[in-house]
């Protein structure tokens, strides 16, 4: 009985996905309560003048907080002001619904409710709360708590009675809304063509962009008249102009001892342990894996590197620091292993330099530089230069062919090469490799930084800023961090790159020009802003946007210089040779055409000149198409599926279906933004929360 009370109660506090895609029944938050609750508690909207009411508004959002942590997934600050918005949105559908519903006079008997909940074709809610593990009705369960003698069901009962009529009522009202939606067959027809019917076809394409800068004349005014006429497409919202610096939550050596500390305390005791694995489920984040047989290319470079210089068994290693995580480990089992796994180091050199590669080669096996030095000094590979070109431990798969092949080939501790790959001449170092497996009991601790620290250094930087009346670029570039400047939409609900709460946005709203901000936290750093401009909605002036205007004329201009020269060249041949040969262009292919992706391959997506390919019958040419990229003349060579006989009752009864329900959607989808637009929503959180 006790699991029952579990499977109904939990169940009936999560959010539940009901009728409508996009409205969300926050059954036990009271979302479609929270309408006209009256004064008691702070109003944090209203729709139509009737309030929404903050206490149960935050509970439902605390409820979906609590959701996303329960999967132990980290919920950073924009995320949460996304989940703030979709929650408010909620509330605002659910109501207009509610009270289209009402008007429409949609009601629920109690018998329908009964039938839903017992009958054959239960509410998939029902499936739900009451699940018999093969996707049906735990009937026992059910009648159970249905016919509680004691009434001890009664609370649970009565929530999905509610949610069931709920359910049922939206479905009539989703029904009423969509009844004349209809998908004619000659829809049908046309949608299995363009799902399944594929073009061939030669084409002569004159792209906009080949044309010289030097062959179309532009002027000031060009720009300017552009401007005016398309001025609508240059309307901005209202927005802000910050610079910010960020001061990141890198760990650094004393973080990392913190973590090396916690684990050297369980050193001996780890050693002397009868059961490792048992001391590392007592000791460790979370349950500790079972021990499996691996390869030194599968695990953490430095942990592997520690590991593989002595593979005695019951040996402890650790603690070691790789990456995020530091990491005790007891080598409780060593095999041979299937393959082998090398530690190399390698020193990138563009391609053709190859007189440079044998030179630095010289001056490494010579003893006159390292090979470390020598590739943080010499390697164009980024990604770890600084490392001294260290590519840690690596397994058969894992680099291109000709790298591995010569490293696996290599001797260790000496230098090979030049290899030449796709990305350039490399040289490479093998400084181990390991043909064993080695069964390892691990335990780990995270490396973090301490954010009491990055805190306090970036509340050090904007109290200096205002007690010293110091230049905020100046201060930051003399504690040697770069000020990023963004520009930031109203309604915008995050900075790329940031991942910033609602508190930020509503310091842009409310700042002065020049205010420096409090630290914001902003998932991977903490964020000192300040504000440079805030602009009013409208027309851009033309000197913000005048490189967008400039790189539009250019193009248009560049169009009608191909488009004549195509037309002038198609007026005077008849034959796609002969009008390539007059517009001093080649005749291509492009074959395996789909109507629904409408990409010619080569030019990219040319919707216009796809669409002419299928309107043609196989050997037809079209005229000049004006396309995105390029101006074409095309000629269909060939149309293959999409066939009658491929058109089975099957098929059409299948397509059919998905059209008529995507129509569905699109009907309730358009019928909920009308009661939006409709309706007055007030949204008091900015001022409130």
């Amino acid at each position: 009985m006790n699991s029952i009370r579990e499977r109904a109660g939990g169940f009936l506090v999560g959010v539940l996905v009901i009728a409508f895609g996009g409205l969300w029944a926050l059954q036990d938050s009271g979302a479609f309560d929270a309408v006209g609750m009256g004064p008691d508690g702070r109003t944090i909207g209203e729709v139509d003048g009737i309030a929404i009411e903050g206490e149960l508004y935050n509970r439902a959002v605390e409820q979906q907080l609590d959701a996303y942590q329960a999967q132990g997934l980290e919920v950073t600050g924009s995320q949460q002001r996304q989940i703030e918005d979709r929650v408010f949105d909620s509330f605002v559908d659910n109501a207009l619904v509610e009270r289209e519903m009402d008007r429409l006079g949609v009601q629920v008997t109690d018998e329908e409710v009964f039938a839903l909940i017992t009958g054959d074709t239960p509410d998939p809610l029902i499936a739900q709360v009451f699940p018999d593990g093969n996707g049906g009705v735990d009937r026992a369960a059910l009648q159970q708590v249905v016919e509680d003698p004691n009434g001890e069901f009664t609370d649970q009962l009565q929530a999905i009675e509610e949610q069931v009529r709920r359910n049922r009522r939206q479905a009539k009202l989703s029904a009423l809304i969509t009844a004349s939606t209809r998908v004619t067959p000659g829809e049908v027809r046309d949608e299995f063509i363009r799902q399944n019917r594929q073009a061939s076809a030669e084409l002569v394409g004159l792209r906009y962009a080949a044309v010289p800068d030097d062959q179309i004349e532009v002027s000031d005014s060009d720009y300017r008249s552009y401007y005016r006429d398309n001025i609508e497409d240059y309307e901005r919202e209202a927005s802000y102009s910050i610079e910010y610096v960020g001061f990141a939550k890198d760990p650094t050596a004393a973080d990392s001892a913190r973590a090396t500390d916690e684990l050297d305390t369980m050193v001996d005791g780890f050693r002397t342990a009868a059961d490792p694995l048992a001391f590392a489920r007592r000791n460790s984040f979370g349950a500790a894996a079972e021990p499996e047989f691996i390869g030194a290319g599968d695990l953490p470079a430095e942990l592997a590197t520690a590991v593989y210089s002595d593979l005695t068994e019951g040996r402890v290693v650790g603690p070691v620091v790789a990456g995020d995580q530091a990491y005790l480990a007891r080598i409780v089992g060593v095999q041979p292993g299937d393959a082998t796994s090398v530690r190399a180091r390698h020193i990138l050199f563009p391609a053709g330099a190859e007189a440079q590669a044998r030179e630095v080669q010289a001056r490494i096996e010579s003893g006159e530089i390292s090979f470390a030095d020598a590739a943080r000094q010499y390697s164009t590979d980024q990604s770890n230069k600084n490392q001294g070109g260290d590519l840690g431990w690596f397994g058969e798969g894992r680099m291109v062919p000709e790298f591995e092949q010569a490293a696996f080939a290599a001797p260790t501790g000496r230098v090979t090469g030049p290899i030449t790959t796709s990305f350039g001449l490399h040289l490479i170092l093998v400084e181990a490799r390991a043909s064993q497996e080695v069964q390892l009991v691990q335990i780990a601790r995270p490396v973090e930084a301490d954010y009491a620290r990055v805190l306090g250094e970036a509340e050090d930087f904007a109290a200096f800023l205002v007690l010293e009346d110091r230049d905020f670029a100046e201060e930051a570039q003399e504690r040697g961090i770069a000020p990023t400047p963004v520009e930031i939409q109203e309604g915008q609900a995050q900075v790329p790159g940031l991942e910033l709460g609602r508190d930020f946005f509503r310091y842009l709203r409310r700042a002065d020009i020049g205010q420096v901000s409090e630290p914001f936290d902003a998932g991977t750093s903490f964020v000192i802003a300040r504000l440079v401009e805030r602009r009013e909605a409208g027309p851009a002036p033309f000197e913000d946007v005048q490189g967008q205007v400039e790189a539009a004329v250019i193009t248009e201009k560049k169009k009608a210089v191909q488009m004549a020269a195509l037309r002038e060249a198609v007026a005077g041949a008849s034959s796609l040779t002969a009008i390539a040969s007059a517009a001093g262009a080649e005749v291509t292919s492009a074959d395996n055409l789909s109507m629904a992706a409408g990409v010619i391959p080569g030019y990219g997506v040319e919707p216009r000149a796809v669409g002419a390919v299928f309107g043609l019958r196989p050997g037809q040419q079209s005229g000049v198409i004006e396309g995105d990229q390029a101006a074409f003349v095309v000629r269909t060579t060939a149309l293959v599926g999409g066939t009658d006989a491929e058109f089975t009752d099957i098929a059409r009864e299948q397509l059919a279906e998905q059209l008529l329900q995507r129509k569905r959607s699109r009907v309730l989808q358009a019928w909920l933004e009308g009661l939006r637009e409709d309706a007055d929503v007030e949204d008091f959180r900015n001022d409130l929360l």
